[in-house]
């Protein structure tokens, strides 16, 4: 997706789908309490940057393989 596209797209969502996709974001890349990444989620939600970055690498993140080594 281009970066043109993800601006447009994160500027079309609501606060709470940035607030979701962070947390998302922060649950995937940290080992963080969901309250935790909530709480970081907030700090973040207000610069769309921070969100664009959070949408580009969830959608760069390759395969994720479970516990047995299986896709």
């Amino acid at each position: 997706m281009s970066d043109e596209k993800i601006k447009q797209f994160i500027s079309d969502m609501s606060y709470w789908q940035k607030i979701n996709l962070m947390i998302a974001h922060y649950m995937i890349t940290t080992k963080q309490s969901r309250e935790a990444c909530y709480e970081d989620a907030l700090n973040s939600v207000s610069k769309d940057e921070n969100v664009e970055y959070a949408l580009q690498s969830m959608l760069n993140i390759g395969p994720i393989i479970d516990g047995r080594g299986k896709l």
